[in-house]
């Protein structure tokens, strides 16, 4: 029997120094395609100037008119810049930005193949990146450009492994691309909660505990990365560290590659500080390493790991009689219970917390665990108690003239206002904190009010407000390098798009942000994405898509313990399947979802499934 097999062509580009991560990438592409894509009747083929003449180097002109019969453009940098191309009309100073460039303008042509451009960089160990050569100058360079121009993200891979990763994701992506036409569901999934940033304490300072010129240069880096010069911070923490390689540095590095996304990294940073630790029997800087370690699982939906090393460092500062530490520690604790949906063991850590706070009359602490009982209180629907929790935190905050505090608790007490219908107060409330932000000049702070402003302007189906605060927040989120911010924000614009009727762009903000929570890990956000996605295919018609994503979605919510992720995914699945006249397995997923939901007590999904039900069962008798 015949049948049609659609081949794409990616062009891998690279100056020297990176053989092995080309035969790794031919590698990877010759196991995806037998694993995933031939079985699709799909396949992807590497493209690469030593393909075509073993042995000699082709022109530059030759090469570009390959490149330009190729579908996906993957740029891979090191520590060298490259050969000079000579004169050329791209007006580039290496073949390998020539190449670059010419793949954009290949992506901006319609009449031309190019879908997307990928760009990568291999990190370079941190003495090099805090005193780089003129080779390494002119990469920084470059990678500055991407980060200012903002046209695509960029990856960093430390490892061959890593780098095999990342080729397969965007191959996974690219194939899902390919098999997609579209999209949207029924039972919709929750709105992106205007509450999800859980409120935690700051991490500890660690400037302190090295000498002034270092903390310098760590202030200096922390306000480049503030001003959203993400590759520059980044070079003055490796100075840092390169002047003091002692554990307290790599954390602050560990930190800053946490914020920008780059947890592999950070890993490795915190391992190394974990062995020093060991080594020098600190026991004060083994505690702080698995907080850390604690934070970059729990980004990735680790919970069980997460919880693992916040009970270590508790079992570190309890040894040590170290009571601010064990409130931290029981703070941190309380938000992995509260994101598996554990409201009691949550609240429980919170008051364990808030009773050191108060015994030390520690008030910054006993503000936050104030704050953090809000959200329990709030995500029970105790809106009054939520309420009165906030306000004690705002009467601390005002108390010690903490402005940001102040900032965060109008917020909070704007979601109350927002869960009432009460959308002025709410408003009012986002704008009091967003006028605070602005005054201190808290980016990060004035990106998440302009996302509540948006949630609020949506609530009110003032969709074009909405998109507008949403905007600013992304905006802000690619400055700071935020990419767990970038994702909210596409997620949010995907909702838009689709009360505007636009789906295929919804379908590409939602993958927007799929590629990001992937990238990061982070099963939260991925499971989001999926469910939206699920949504869009289903409204399509695209009842497989749809299936597919869904119990994309409900795998990841088993893995997380999220019960009610599971309950409107099995209702998902149950209007999928009633759709398409499978009625046995309609009634299955329904009856999962109507137990989940009475066991738990989700009424509105329940009244939702109840009623999909009574659909089918009036249905059925009618066959």
């Amino acid at each position: 029997m015949a049948f049609d097999i659609k081949g794409y062509k990616i062009f891998i580009a690279s100056p020297g120094g990176l053989a092995e991560e080309r035969k790794a990438f031919a590698g990877v592409i010759k196991e995806y395609n037998s694993e995933e894509a031939e079985p699709r009747n799909v396949v992807f083929k590497a493209e690469g100037w030593e393909d075509a003449f073993a042995g000699i180097r082709r022109a530059q002109s030759l090469i570009n008119e390959e490149l330009k019969e190729c579908d996906y453009f993957i740029m891979m940098l090191h520590d060298n810049w490259g050969a000079e191309p000579g004169t050329n009309d791209l007006d580039t100073t290496s073949g390998i930005e020539e190449e670059y460039k010419l793949a954009l303008k290949c992506f901006e042509d319609p009449n031309l193949p190019m879908k997307q451009v990928v760009c990568t960089f291999k990190s370079v160990p941190t003495n090099q990146l805090a005193d780089p050569g003129d080779e390494f100058k002119k990469v920084i360079a470059f990678k500055q450009q991407i980060q200012n121009e903002r046209k695509l993200l960029y990856s960093q891979f430390s490892t061959i492994n890593e780098f095999k990763q990342l080729v397969r994701r965007n191959l996974s992506r690219w194939l899902s691309d390919e098999e997609s036409s579209g999209v949207v569901g029924y039972l919709n999934p929750e709105e992106t909660s205007n509450s999800e940033n859980i409120a935690s304490e700051p991490d500890p300072n660690y400037n302190s505990k090295t000498n002034d010129e270092v903390n310098a240069t760590i202030e200096k880096a922390w306000g480049l990365a503030n001003d959203g010069k993400v590759v520059d911070a980044e070079i003055e923490f490796s100075k840092a560290l390169v002047k003091d390689p002692s554990g307290y540095q790599l954390l602050e590095y560990a930190k800053f590659l946490r914020r920008i996304g780059q947890l592999d990294k950070a890993i490795v940073m915190i391992d190394q500080s974990i062995k020093l630790a060991e080594f020098n029997n600190d026991l004060e800087l083994e505690s702080h390493s698995y907080s850390q370690l604690g934070k970059v699982l729990q980004i990735r939906g680790d919970y069980d790991g997460a919880e693992e090393m916040y009970k270590r460092t508790l079992e570190i500062n309890e040894k040590q009689g170290r009571l601010e530490g064990m409130a931290l520690d029981y703070g941190n604790l309380g938000i992995v219970l509260y994101s598996r949906g554990e409201l009691d063991g949550a609240e429980e850590m919170y008051k364990k917390a808030l009773e050191i706070n108060k015994k030390l009359g520690r008030q910054e602490g006993m503000e936050n665990q104030y704050g953090s009982l809000g959200i329990v209180l709030y995500s029970r629907g105790d809106l009054d108690g939520a309420e009165e929790m906030y306000k004690k935190a705002l009467e601390i905050n005002e108390k010690l003239g903490r402005l940001e505090g102040m900032a965060n608790q109008y917020g909070h007490l704007g979601v109350v206002f927002h869960a009432r219908i009460d959308l002025d107060s709410a408003i009012e409330m986002y704008k009091k904190a967003l006028e605070i932000d602005e005054k201190l000049g808290r980016l990060e702070g004035m990106a998440n009010q302009y996302r509540n402003l948006g949630i609020a302007y949506y609530s009110r189906e003032d969709f074009d407000s909405a998109e507008e605060m949403y905007k600013k927040a992304l905006e802000i989120n690619e400055k700071l390098g935020q990419l767990d911010g970038m994702a909210n924000q596409y997620g949010n614009l995907g909702a838009i798009l689709i009360k505007h009727g636009d789906l295929d762009g919804a379908v590409e903000m939602y993958k927007k942000a799929l590629e990001i929570d992937e990238k990061l890990g982070r099963l939260n956000g991925m499971s989001s994405d999926y469910g939206h996605l699920g949504i869009v295919y289903n409204t399509l018609g695209d009842l497989d898509g749809a299936e597919e994503m869904f119990k994309k979605t409900l795998k990841v919510n088993e893995k997380l313990g999220r019960p009610e992720g599971m309950a409107a995914d099995y209702g998902n699945l149950g209007v999928v399947f009633h759709v398409r006249g499978d009625f046995d397995d309609s009634e299955e997923m329904y009856k999962k979802s109507k137990e989940i939901a009475e066991h738990f007590g989700f009424n509105q999904i329940l009244k939702v499934v109840l009623g999909q039900m009574e659909k089918l069962k009036k249905l059925r008798e009618g066959e």
